[in-house]
């Protein structure tokens, strides 16, 4: 009869929970924040081939941050950048030529 159930323990706190979900959401932004600035800085008209690689590899280390963040996040960035690479290589932007 020693072993009592409490649901209060067994749980985190609202404020733990609140802290972590505030935690992601400021990883999360800087990720983007750092991937967007990247972009504009080193992919332009004259990118060269060392730009890009760098690029590859700091966006490469921001999603692996994310992923280690949260799981579901990154799967959910690793979905959308596949359906805009879609997007962009099928080229729907454009009417089609008669």
């Amino acid at each position: 009869m020693a072993s009592t159930c409490n649901s209060e323990t067994d749980s985190p706190s609202t404020f733990i929970n609140f802290s972590r979900n505030l935690m992601k959401s400021f990883i999360l932004l800087i990720v983007v924040v750092c991937v967007m600035a990247l972009k504009t800085r080193l992919i332009t008209e004259d990118t060269t081939l060392f730009y890009t690689a760098l690029f590859v590899i700091g966006g490469t280390v921001l999603m692996t941050i994310l992923g280690t963040l949260d799981n579901y996040v990154y799967s959910n960035m690793t979905l959308g950048i596949g359906m805009a690479l879609g997007l962009y290589v099928l080229d729907w932007r454009q009417p089609l030529k008669q």
